[in-house]
């Protein structure tokens, strides 16, 4: 009978579970905000190099209708080249995008740069193609 009058009248949570909730909550939100962030910057990166990969593709397809004196294919020397005509190249929310090609495609080289803007500022990403019959080396990210 005692325990029963002791229960009746108590409606709702302590002090102390509700702290014990936020405690456990605050540590979820502690883990899961920072991850969430590098799902965010991982998935703006990979906007970045597919784009780059498109340029490199199209500057490819530009450098072999496009040949020297020789008859070897050169690469584009700058975006005005290929902008519009087989690529894309205007800038993105979090990037703009630049080419530089160095002379013969067999071999000269191509530089794509991706240069971060908004909230990818001071990331810079630069995929070098040595020649024409060549994917690229690596991206180069830096700015991370």
């Amino acid at each position: 009978m005692l325990s029963n009058r002791r229960n009746h009248g108590r409606k709702g949570f302590t002090m102390i579970e509700l702290m014990v909730v936020v405690v456990v909550v605050g540590i979820l939100a502690s883990i899961a905000v920072p991850m969430y962030g590098k799902y965010i910057k991982n998935a703006r990166l990979t906007e970045a190099t597919g784009r780059i990969g498109e340029i490199n593709t199209a500057s490819k397809a530009w450098a072999q209708e496009h040949q020297d004196a020789s008859g070897h294919p050169t690469w584009p020397t700058n975006n005005a080249a290929v902008a519009g005509s087989i690529v894309d190249m205007s800038a993105s929310d979090n990037f703009t995008y630049a080419l530089a090609g160095n002379g013969d495609a067999t071999t000269g080289s191509l530089v794509v740069t991706a240069t971060g803007t908004n909230k990818m500022a001071g990331v810079t990403i630069v995929v070098t193609v040595p020649t024409i019959s060549s994917n690229g080396g690596a991206p180069v990210i830096t700015g991370m």
